[in-house]
């Protein structure tokens, strides 16, 4: 298979950004344009970082992200432990009202319902269930209640 110059040229920016976001070891390939990440990294905030690392390396929106979260330490969270922590996280976050939020964990990837009042408590739950250790995803499945004039 012939590697086209485009593609050569975007896998090295795609290396650069991985690189400076000290995101060693991942492999990159391209193919007409199309960005494929592999590799493990040892939290989810790495495996965010590095997609956005390679859509800034990149000038296509098409990516194949098969970078898988590995913790490190011999005895990964249960699913119930890992309920427990997100839940401790999300309640000691100020910005992020958790008595509005439910959550569910299977096989370490967290889904968060419930519904807030503003698209920045939306996102600040998102952050906090994402760093927490063992978390090897996120699906935020939290609405943004549309607050009328007469109650503000």
């Amino acid at each position: 298979m012939v590697e086209r110059r485009g593609d050569r040229e975007t896998r090295e920016k795609v290396l650069r950004e991985l690189e400076l976001g000290g995101l060693k070891g991942l492999r990159v390939g391209v193919h007409s344009g199309h960005v494929t990440l592999r590799g493990t990294v040892d939290s989810y905030a790495k495996q965010l970082a590095a997609r956005d690392a390679a859509h800034r390396g990149s000038s296509t929106l098409e990516l194949d992200d098969n970078v898988q979260v590995r913790l490190p330490g011999s005895t990964p969270r249960s699913d119930a432990e890992l309920a427990a922590a997100v839940a401790r996280a999300l309640e000691f976050d100020a910005f992020v009202p958790d008595r509005r939020i439910r959550l569910r964990v299977f096989h370490g990837r967290v889904t968060l319902e419930g519904d807030v009042d503003l698209t920045r408590e939306k996102r600040d739950a998102e952050r906090v269930a994402r760093h927490v250790s063992g978390v090897s995803g996120v699906a935020n499945r939290i609405r943004v209640r549309m607050l009328r004039e007469s109650t503000l």
